[in-house]
């Protein structure tokens, strides 16, 4: 592994903000050969319609066409990431289905890339893009950079991901303890009945609670409830 492999942890290790580590990791992925970088990042909340977390240093106009014209929904490495950690190398055939989007990539320099996802244990997907405007990637040079490229997907999925659900998380409202041990106990089958005795409260204390926390995941049903603090990891 070359030397800025062993550097970047250290690195990372010392960051402050979420500015920080992804600069770092963009200084890795110019190392290993590509002058753009993305890291996208989606909460596995609201089912529905997930919230995307987005880093990148592609030129703002691109950012601000890619944002307007919602090439998310149709960009073909993002809906490949999500089914699969398996590397995406960029292509005519894999833009097949988004023409426009691959040609308007290209006129702003971004010709050449390779993209892989990585899981989270509470459901979210991570997915890093690397790219760059000048040489193709051949078979030969993504057999050799391999593992590397593996590697930093990883470290940036370790790196950068606990800022994307720390940022979420302080957007969301945040719920009581009692609030969160009532959903605790409905996890593990109990009746407000049977909570209430447990936690020495009446059944009616135990459903304001449940209420309440019903009201801030902004859910109508208490299985609803019960998913959704599940998927944020609250159940645990």
């Amino acid at each position: 592994m070359a030397y800025w492999s062993v550097r970047l942890p250290e690195e990372l290790r010392e960051v402050t903000s979420v500015d920080e580590a992804f600069a770092a990791i963009v200084n890795a992925a110019r190392e290993v050969g590509f002058d753009s970088c993305a890291y996208g990042y989606q909460h596995p909340l609201p089912f529905s319609r997930s919230e995307i977390f987005l880093l990148n240093n592609y030129a703002k106009d691109w950012r601000e066409r890619y944002d307007d014209a919602q090439y998310l929904g149709v960009d073909p490495t993002v809906i490949r990431a999500r089914a699969s950690i398996e590397p995406i190398v960029w292509s005519n055939k894999l833009f097949r289905g988004a023409a426009q989007l691959w040609d308007e990539a290209r006129s702003f320099g971004l010709r050449h890339g390779w993209a892989q996802s990585c899981f989270s244990p509470d459901g979210g997907v991570g997915l890093l893009s690397l790219a760059r405007g000048d040489e193709p990637l051949s078979e030969l040079e993504l057999r050799v950079k391999d593992i590397e490229l593996r590697w930093l997907v990883n470290v940036a999925h370790g790196a950068l991901s606990p800022w994307a659900v720390s940022i979420s998380k302080r957007r969301s409202r945040k719920l009581t303890r009692r609030e969160i041990e009532v959903l605790r106990w409905a996890g593990d089958g109990k009746t407000a009945d049977e909570t209430g005795r447990i936690i020495s409260r009446s059944r009616f204390t135990v459903d304001f609670h449940f209420k309440n926390a019903m009201r801030k995941l902004g859910v109508r049903t208490r299985t609803a409830a019960l998913a959704r603090a599940a998927a944020m990891g609250l159940l645990r």
